[in-house]
């Protein structure tokens, strides 16, 4: 039982990477390449992923809590690496 809460937590870890590396790649692009429709869609595409991991992670038994703090630090990462990357 134990070790299968630490693979869930390790492939959370993983999707949160992943999304970090996605939204800092949207935030790229969008600097990079004027193309409003196609920023929008990325957006909305990324926010729905994120959505559906959520959901997800809700199905699999996740606490609360620890979506919470997952979301929270997701947050941080991508707002303080825009930061440093891009301006």
């Amino acid at each position: 039982m134990k070790n299968d809460k630490q693979v869930l937590y390790f492939y959370m870890i993983l999707v949160t990477i992943g999304t970090v590396l996605i939204a800092l790649a949207t935030l790229r692009y969008i600097s990079n390449v004027n193309d409003t429709y196609g920023s929008y869609m990325i957006l909305f595409g990324l926010l729905f992923t994120i959505s559906y991991i959520n959901y997800l992670e809700k199905k699999a038994g996740i606490s609360k809590k620890v979506i919470w703090i997952r979301n929270s630090v997701y947050t941080v990462l991508v707002i303080s690496l825009t930061y440093f990357l891009y301006f």
